[in-house]
């Protein structure tokens, strides 16, 4: 009997504990069909509201944790990570090549002010210096084709799965996420501007940090080799200069936060002409 019950999809009723019931109890009135639904659905609808706003007051939502760094590469396959392993060793090389020749033009100026030297022996001396120099900047510019053509294509290719991925998420979406939240053009706006900022980081942004941080450590080690209290004092100007770039990396965020609410407000106010137009082209 009982598996003819589960099969035919009903279940025996649930029978409740059995409790004393006094001789003076009344059985409960029976709900009257007359009742007034409007009222009771109002009195319910301010209930519910009640109980929203008391939850919204107590619990505050908690700020959205930051990504870690390595994320920015989720979308990378091989071909990217040999990309931007190139593109870093070109990037390092840049960087230091700047300090190597800054050191190799300070021997030029030191052996031009020299006077005990012989002409010969300066003139042969200039010259292999000048071309260790001319070595430098050929090996400059190969380094710097090298480090721009890798993160540029790492870039594009990487932005270009992030786009394929961001619409086949939205076309596997339900018809009432677009009349809910896709009928403007915020998303839209906020997911092109997403994929410019990632674009911009795995493009010129990564590769320059990789350049700039070679610059600084070469320069730190030529530096102590070479005068080591004027590398001191360069060293200790460094926490101003990190100050000055985090105070204006703040202000350009917030600017870049005001363009992206500017953008979106645009988009939304286009939308909603151009639909305007369609409903009086129809008419």
């Amino acid at each position: 009997m009982n598996i003819s019950r589960g099969l035919f999809g009903w279940s025996p009723p649930h029978i409740q504990p059995l409790t004393p019931v006094s001789e003076v109890s009344e059985p409960p009135e029976s709900p009257s069909p007359y009742m007034d639904t409007n009222a009771e659905a109002a009195a319910a609808a301010a209930e519910m509201e009640e109980e929203m706003e008391d939850d919204g007051d107590d619990e505050i939502e908690p700020p959205p944790a930051a990504v870690p760094f390595s994320r920015l590469f989720a979308c990378a396959d091989r071909l990217d990570w040999f990309l931007m392993v190139v593109g870093s060793v070109a990037a390092a090389a840049h960087g230091t090549a700047l300090v190597v020749y800054l050191h190799y033009f300070a021997k030029i100026i030191q052996l031009l002010s020299l006077k005990s030297v012989s002409e010969e022996d300066l003139h042969s001396r200039f010259i292999e210096l000048a071309l260790r120099i001319v070595y430098i900047a050929a090996g400059v510019f190969a380094a710097g084709w090298i480090e721009v053509t890798c993160w540029i294509l790492t870039g594009e290719r990487q932005t270009a799965v992030i786009r394929s991925k961001y619409v086949h998420v939205l076309l596997n979406q339900d018809m009432s996420f677009f009349d809910t939240y896709g009928n403007n053009g915020d998303i839209v706006s906020q997911v092109l501007s997403d994929v410019l900022l990632i674009q911009s980081a795995l493009s010129e942004k990564v590769g320059n940090y990789i350049h700039n941080m070679a610059t600084f450590f070469s320069g730190l080690v030529v530096g102590f080799i070479n005068c080591w209290q004027i590398a001191l004092i360069t060293l200790a100007t460094g926490p101003f200069i990190v100050a000055a770039g985090g105070i204006s990396n703040i202000f350009l965020h917030r600017l870049a936060e005001n363009i992206q609410d500017a953008y979106a407000e645009a988009a939304s106010i286009a939308e909603q002409v151009n639909s305007f137009v369609c409903i009086l082209d129809r008419k």
